[in-house]
């Protein structure tokens, strides 16, 4: 856990060194694995946001895991908030709450402070430490509150479109988006638009590379940042070099739009917290009729 002081109590200098030692040897055998660092290897009630280890740990791609939270009674719930802030814009946090049976005991568990650790932290995981039934069935509200602003959570508030539209002209849709989570959506993403017919089959998709999800700010809880897009595409345009020109065939008629977001070819990845999506993490916003060229 990065410490030794219920150990050898190894002085700090020469801690410092050992530390180092296995985060080199964490990056040279898992190149490929998001790695973290746990909190302790600043002192389990160290506070402060600038440490030399967790400096060095950053500087490496390596995230913050407080482990763990709510071991003692307010308001010495954890200690690293104020830590994580150099971490989370870029990548994960992660978060460990104490064994929940002796965390009540001790008169430390708290479901307010729960929810507030999630949000002071910017958390993005959250490893339980219980029975996992006893712990959701005694704290399924506040289990459901943090599961809605744990990470980031990808929501389309507005979506406007013309009820027709030429074949091969172009014309918008405007979308506004805001991520209600509290940490960014890191691997990022584009939005969308997909035409299928009336038999499911899709028809047409265009996806709007000028907007990443992992531009949405995470706000406070009941704050919302909007960000309106507007993408500008043709259904079918025709390709060519002036003397031959081509397109995709597209039957005139009224098609199915659908939303979704995902990598730079179409290919959805994130589910958004709507219903009616076709199995395949793409959202239905209307109909959209297609007239002939």
């Amino acid at each position: 856990e990065g410490h030794t002081h219920m150990s050898s109590q190894v002085p700090d200098d020469l801690l410092y060194r050992i530390q180092k030692v296995h985060i080199d040897l964490h990056l040279k055998h898992f190149a490929k694995t998001r790695l973290c660092i746990i909190d302790d290897f600043v002192g389990h009630d160290q506070p402060g946001d600038v440490f030399p280890i967790t400096e060095y740990a950053l500087s490496k791609g390596i995230t913050l895991r407080d482990d763990s939270i709510m071991v003692q009674p307010p308001p010495r719930s954890w200690y690293h908030a104020e830590l994580a802030q150099k971490f989370w814009p870029h990548f994960p946090v992660i978060l460990e709450h104490e064994h929940y049976g002796s965390s009540k005991i001790r008169n430390a568990w708290d479901k307010d402070l729960w929810l507030k650790a999630v949000e002071d932290y910017h958390a993005s995981y959250m490893s339980i430490h219980w029975w996992p039934r006893i712990l959701l069935d005694e704290n399924r509200d506040a289990i459901d509150t943090i599961n809605r602003r744990m990470g980031y959570r990808l929501c389309v508030r507005e979506a406007a479109w013309p009820a027709k539209a030429k074949i091969g002209q172009e014309f918008e849709i405007k979308t506004a988006w805001y991520n209600a989570g509290v940490a960014p959506c890191y691997p990022g993403g584009y939005a969308a638009f997909t035409l299928k017919d009336d038999k499911g089959g899709i028809v047409f998709t265009y996806i709007d590379h000028h907007f990443d999800v992992k531009e949405l700010e995470a706000g406070p809880a009941g704050k919302v940042n909007f960000k309106s897009i507007i993408t500008r595409f043709q259904v079918a345009p025709l390709l060519g070099d002036g003397e031959q020109t081509f397109s995709q065939e597209v039957k005139p008629g009224e098609y199915d739009l659908w939303i979704s977001v995902g990598k730079r070819d179409a290919t959805p990845v994130f589910e958004l917290p709507y219903d009616h999506q076709d199995g395949h993490k793409r959202y239905y916003l209307g109909k959209l009729k297609l007239l002939a060229r």
